[in-house]
């Protein structure tokens, strides 16, 4: 843990190269006009000048363009190490009737990915002295109906709480948008009880996160979306980030969501009555602001760095046989000796994964908008390149 707070420093781009970058772009624009097959990349935010980050970019590219040529996902990706994105392409569209393909700004509903955010607007809170998360969450949100419950539990998902999303499934009334606020009386109204005595395991459960963004509201004396726009989204620079509001249809610059099926094709998901509750998910964002927001984590003037320690502390050891767990809003794992900070989402047309190895500094963002695709093993296999200078390989 003792290398979590490594410092980032921003470099700058050289003029030559943002120059060279706009030719290449053009270039790149114009040789696929008339073509399918999408095949463009962003700027780097900084040249490849290595030979090690040459190779691992044209490893990545192999890997990524086998991977799309066979139909395995349609989205965007980033790679980088030690704060410098090695690979940042886009595979495929925004939109598959139109066929306006990926771009750099690009929004996608982040699902879970959410969740690591409204975990940090709590720690900001906590650290200003505006929350404790050892209180009960009733000395937030008075009517709350399960007592004994704490917002590090709820931050944990060790509370016990039912799926607020299988209850609505089955008694709330479609034809209207349901609210953070609409929860509670849904549970009290089905008496619905806790499915464990809290903090006595883990369940992942978005009825957590539903909460902590009404206690976030409770607290500042803000709309969760004006709050993590002016506290977390505007102070780190991500220009293309923002909280649906299923009221205000504020996603119209978003991509669209996909699945797939055999009957069926390729067909849209659309926003449904759900996603007027958020904390849980509804985030939009890109894949460059996912990088922003990645390396502000580790920059103390964003964030304590006893927050973020906090936020890498597993709830339970880890030893030979419990190599996994959930800190506060992220999930924890040590593998091939990595210790790995992430989260991954699904939702309505939409597979997120965000993950970073914080033993080696390295950061992997996969946006997908096609929810039907399962890319884990190429994400294994990037995660597990080599990581030395002499040899990187698959």
């Amino acid at each position: 843990m003792k290398r979590l707070f490594r410092q980032f420093m921003r470099l700058s781009l050289k003029k030559e190269f943002i120059v060279l970058s706009v030719v290449i772009l053009f270039l790149t624009a114009f040789s696929t006009v008339g073509s399918d097959k999408i095949d463009s990349r962003d700027n780097f935010y900084e040249e490849l000048n290595s030979k090690e980050h040459q190779v691992k970019n044209q490893q990545l590219d192999d890997l990524l363009s086998n991977a799309y040529e066979k139909g395995r996902f349609n989205g965007k990706v980033v790679y980088s190490e030690k704060g410098t994105i090695i690979y940042n392409r886009q595979f495929g569209y925004e939109n598959f009737k139109t066929r306006k393909p990926l771009s750099d700004t690009s929004v996608f509903q982040m699902a879970s990915t959410s969740k690591p955010f409204t975990a940090i607007a709590i720690l900001h809170l906590n650290y200003q002295g505006k929350i404790n998360i050892d209180d009960n969450v009733n000395a937030y949100l008075p009517d709350f109906p399960y007592p004994e419950i704490t917002v590090k539990q709820l931050l944990q998902h060790r509370s016990g709480l039912p799926d607020y999303t299988i209850i609505a499934d089955r008694y709330w009334d479609k034809r209207k948008t349901m609210h953070n606020a609409d929860i509670t009386p849904l549970l009290k109204k089905r008496k619905a009880g806790l499915t464990f005595t809290p903090g006595s395991k883990f369940r992942y459960c978005n009825t957590n996160y539903a909460y902590l963004a009404l206690i976030v509201e409770k607290v500042s004396k803000k709309s969760f979306d004006k709050y993590m726009q002016s506290e977390i989204f505007d102070k780190i620079g991500m220009r293309h980030t923002f909280i649906y509001s299923h009221d205000k249809r504020n996603n119209k610059q978003a991509v669209t969501g996909y699945s797939y099926s055999k009957k069926r094709g390729f067909y849209e998901r659309p926003c449904d009555f759900l996603d007027g509750v958020v904390g849980d998910k509804d985030l939009y964002s890109t894949v460059n602001d996912l990088f922003l927001f990645d390396q502000a984590l580790y920059n103390d003037k964003f964030i304590d760095p006893k927050m973020m320690e906090l936020a890498f502390t597993p709830a339970e050891p880890f030893d030979e046989t419990h190599n996994r767990d959930y800190g506060l809003g992220f999930r924890l794992k040590i593998e091939n000796g990595q210790e790995i900070a992430y989260h991954h989402g699904w939702w309505k047309g939409f597979r997120t994964y965000y993950i970073h190895d914080y033993s080696n500094n390295r950061t992997l963002i996969w946006l997908n908008n096609r929810s039907d695709v399962h890319i884990t093993d190429y994400m294994a296999k990037i995660m597990n390149m080599s990581i030395d200078e002499e040899s990187s390989s698959f």
